[in-house]
């Protein structure tokens, strides 16, 4: 799991922006036209966890094809993780390569593939959970770009500097990178070849990190915005010390040119984001899965293929479970299996000293990278106020922010995409609205979230969104009488609870939920125990899988009535929601969600945009 929110260090800024801006046009140019002569990936892979979020990741390729919103003449593949025990993103690789070659055979040997890894819940941003984070929201383009789109355009540069092979990328990460013309590197040797990010050491606990050849020095390595390199040792998520000792730690002067002007001291280190291997270490890869299949453990991509590689790789790491769900006893036999048939294999990288990595796969890293990182919004050219009406009292439209007389006096800390939004309502600074319809005297806090939304104030009062407030409203499909009925349900919490923390049964009322134990929680929605929240057969608990939220018969009420559900936590008092209310977890409407109907919700949305703009 990828945990940092952005590095990056204090290189031409300018350079990287456009730079960046020259990759997006590029990609712009290509949407809903034949690739042709110019350089593309021939087949783009996405990962899925299972059968179903592989019919919704299809269901939206296709509709993007339709829509002329990618590229022409590409194979848009979607792979599922075979049913059964969890496999990791290591396991989904092997599985993709498995899948490839069953379809296509030899044909594989000829074609360069980006692999990107979407498999997964999107547990700490459940705005992304239902459609997946690749399919995020960027505010960039028209049709608006989501990051499928975005992974695209960034990586422009990389088919026509590779031979055959794939190039393997997480769906929730952006990096931008200056890479002029001239420049002498490609990804067209044998083995591994990682991209690496000067990084302070404090974001090198959390990634991976390149120990680098020391014949080859670094002390003028900035004179260059990407070089080549050979790495002896790659070491996954290290201490300091462990940086330290292990000679991870640039010298002192590389250090000082990359922090100048900014009021970082921390030493510097080369770390991970994205790599790729040729073919014929992808038959490597095969053939071990075709031994060891099915698995019956999580491998992953980053720690397990790139920890063998290079002369001085150890395989202490095999017996450490620290970064999976759970440590099977088939984990370390695997994983040392692994490690013996990649060990002795090259790892070079790309050295990308002029460059930036971010994380965008938590509700915080979203706000702030869409709200307030202006290096972040800079490079990638993005807007405050993406395809947004902004209607006024007789309905007519404007694009100008400044039209919506509450903004937040932070008008450039708040981003609107896809959406309608009375010149009467009120986002406050650091708020996304995203894929919405915010009518009049509708107040939304700071540092919120509202996404796939119709928030109406009644004819008594304002609809007030408090601060911290993260809201997703999905159509689910739901059988009541032995008949399926559409229904809507608005997932809402505060974006400072942790919807992963899981604890067992008995000590289910120590989780927090807005701010309150799940104990008060119980006692305000009525339930004798907080376990009655939960599955009668729950082996754990946790806020993902807690029955808090009501199936409504419309979009808006339900957002109302969930919203009314924490006022009265938060007031201390009981809320029953009706005699004959249903609660969901998130768990549930996982399950039960129908992509249909939000798609279909979005297209609607753009019809009143397009209406009223034109």
């Amino acid at each position: 799991m990828r945990r940092s929110c952005a590095s990056s260090t204090d290189m031409d800024a300018n350079k990287v922006a456009g730079a960046t801006k020259e990759r997006l046009q590029r990609l712009e140019q290509l949407r809903g036209k034949p690739v042709g002569s110019v350089p593309f990936w021939d087949v783009v892979v996405i990962t899925a966890l299972d059968s179903q979020q592989k019919q919704v990741y299809e269901l939206q390729i296709t509709k993007k094809l339709q829509g002329g919103e990618l590229p022409l003449g590409v194979k848009y593949l979607v792979f599922a993780d075979p049913s059964g025990a969890k496999i990791g993103c290591g396991g989904s690789t092997l599985e993709v390569l498995y899948q490839l070659r069953q379809q296509y055979g030899k044909e594989l040997d000829n074609w360069k593939v980006l692999l990107i890894h979407a498999g997964g819940y999107s547990q700490r941003l459940p705005s992304a959970s239902v459609l997946g984070k690749v399919f995020m929201a960027t505010p960039i383009g028209s049709p608006m770009w989501q990051m499928l789109e975005l992974k695209l355009a960034l990586y422009m540069d990389f088919p026509q500097r590779m031979k055959p092979g794939i190039f393997l990328c997480s769906s929730d990460t952006v990096e931008t990178f200056e890479c002029p013309p001239h420049a002498n590197w490609s990804f067209s040797q044998d083995g591994f070849t990682a991209l690496a990010h000067p990084s302070p050491v404090s974001i090198g606990t959390g990634h991976g990190v390149f120990i680098l050849d020391q014949s080859d020095k670094v002390d003028g390595v900035t004179s260059n915005s990407v070089e080549m390199r050979e790495c002896v040792q790659f070491i996954h998520k290290p201490t300091v010390e462990e940086m330290r000792a292990q000679g991870a730690i640039l010298p002192q002067e590389a250090s000082k040119l990359f922090l100048q002007h900014t009021n970082n001291t921390e030493p510097i280190v080369y770390t991970d984001s994205a790599f790729y291997f040729d073919h014929q270490t992808g038959n490597k890869l095969l053939d071990f899965y075709e031994k060891n299949k099915p698995l019956n453990c999580e491998l992953e991509a980053y720690g397990d293929f790139l920890r063998p590689l290079g002369p001085n790789a150890t395989d202490e790491y095999v017996n450490i479970a620290a970064n999976v769900c759970e440590a099977t006893a088939e984990l370390a036999p695997t994983k040392t299996k692994l490690f013996e048939l990649l060990k002795g294999l090259p790892l070079h990288v790309v050295l990308l000293n002029n460059s930036r990595f971010y994380h965008l796969g938590t509700t915080a890293e979203y706000l702030d990278h869409l709200c307030c990182n202006t290096a972040f919004q800079s490079e990638l050219g993005l807007s405050p106020k993406v395809l947004t009406a902004i209607l006024d009292k007789e309905n007519k439209a404007s694009e100008a922010l400044d039209k919506l007389s509450k903004l937040s006096q932070d008008c450039d800390e708040v981003c609107l995409m896809h959406s309608v939004v009375s010149s009467d309502a009120t986002i406050g600074r650091r708020s996304v609205v995203e894929y919405s319809d915010v009518g009049p005297n509708v107040n939304v806090g700071a540092n919120c979230i509202i996404s796939n939304c119709v928030l109406e104030a009644n004819t008594t009062a304002s609809c007030v969104v408090p601060d911290y407030s993260f809201i997703h409203t999905v159509t689910v499909t739901v059988v009541e009488r032995e008949m399926k009925v559409l229904r809507y349900v608005t997932i809402i919490f505060d974006i400072r609870d942790d919807m992963k923390k899981t604890v067992a049964p008995k000590d289910a009322g120590k989780l927090r939920y807005n701010g309150m134990s799940l104990d008060d929680v119980a006692k305000c929605l009525q339930k004798p125990t907080p376990q009655q929240l939960f599955p009668s057969n729950a082996q754990s608990c946790s806020i993902w899988n807690a029955k808090l939220f009501p199936l409504s018969d419309d979009m808006a009420s339900s957002a109302s009535v969930a919203m009314e559900m924490v006022r009265a936590l938060h007031a201390g008092k009981e809320f029953s929601g009706g005699d004959d209310i249903t609660r969901v977890s998130m768990a549930d409407v996982m399950k039960v969600r129908n992509t249909a109907g939000m798609l279909q919700f979005r297209d609607g949305l753009l019809e009143k945009i397009s209406a009223v703009l034109n």
